[in-house]
């Protein structure tokens, strides 16, 4: 229902009548239609990042293993899933999504929660990486990851542009040449 174009007009006994159920159920779960909303968008949000979940225990394994080719191959998988998923349909669909998520400051809350968790996870794997050399030493595991974040969110600003809207491929590419610049690649 968060993606109808009547969504202006959502209404407790709308979700209800939708959901099949008595409204004071819904009522009783939800302060608020900004926070049904939100939850909603949430869900919306884990279902668009399960995959990428599922590669980031390929690169943690690769990690455990000391297998530099699947580390490096699982790391691309993960930059392409990260790029591409901001250009399937609407390219405002996750600025919307992060809209209605800081629409309730509860669920923005637990939303910054779990992306601290996933921030953690991938600083944690750069460090782990630079500690193998598999990923340059200078580079700061902390940017990296703030960068890379920003700009796969970010880039429905570019979207548009004949100049600068890159593909899955060209994104990685580039970042991977920030972590393995051509001076290291032959070091494998």
């Amino acid at each position: 229902m968060v993606h109808e174009p009547s969504r202006e007009q959502l209404t407790f006994e709308g979700v209800a009548a939708r959901a099949e159920v008595n409204v004071y159920s819904v009522e009783y779960f939800f302060d608020s239609i900004k926070q049904l909303v939100a939850e909603a968008q949430l869900a919306n949000y884990a279902a668009i990042v399960s995959e990428h979940h599922f590669v980031m225990t390929k690169v943690e394994a690769a990690l455990a293993k000391e297998d530099l080719e699947g580390f490096l191959a699982a790391v691309e998988q993960n930059l392409d899933l990260a790029w591409a998923s901001g250009q399937i349909g609407n390219r405002w669909g996750i600025i919307e999504l992060l809209h209605d998520i800081w629409g309730d400051p509860f669920v923005q809350s637990h939303f910054c929660e779990l992306l601290d968790v996933q921030f953690q996870t991938w600083i944690n794997i750069v460090q782990a990486a630079q500690r193998l050399d598999w990923i340059d030493r200078d580079v700061d595991a902390k940017a990296l990851v703030s960068v890379f974040w920003s700009s796969s969110v970010g880039q429905f600003i570019t979207s548009g542009s004949a100049l600068v809207n890159l593909t899955p491929e060209e994104n990685r590419n580039f970042v991977m040449r920030i972590v393995r610049p051509p001076s290291r690649q032959s070091t494998v």
